[in-house]
């Protein structure tokens, strides 16, 4: 069955480094940072359910996001801009 609800879209970014420029350009509705190690996946999901059909923004460390990444079978490369909804995580191209 198909998700009938919009996707929310999720920037995924590291922690520490400047978000990349095309970031102004995104209206985004809330940021976070992963609070604790191990986290950012719960989190990814979490504001998913949240921000259907807007843009949020999770900050953690890259070695995470590239994990949770491959393990979805995604591309590990950061920044990543994502679609999310219950029929999984699809990255969507980077504006330029």
């Amino acid at each position: 069955m198909t998700d009938l609800q919009c996707p929310a879209t999720a920037v995924l970014l590291e922690d520490q480094v400047l978000p990349p420029p095309w970031l102004k350009r995104l209206p985004v509705a809330a940021s976070f940072e992963a609070p604790v190690p191990g986290t950012a996946d719960a989190l990814v999901e979490e504001s998913a359910d949240l921000f259907r059909g807007e843009t949020f923004v999770i900050r953690a460390p890259l070695a995470e996001l590239v994990e949770i990444l491959q393990r979805r079978g995604l591309a590990g490369t950061i920044p990543a801009l994502l679609e999310v909804d219950s029929e999984g995580w699809r990255r969507i191209p980077l504006p330029h």
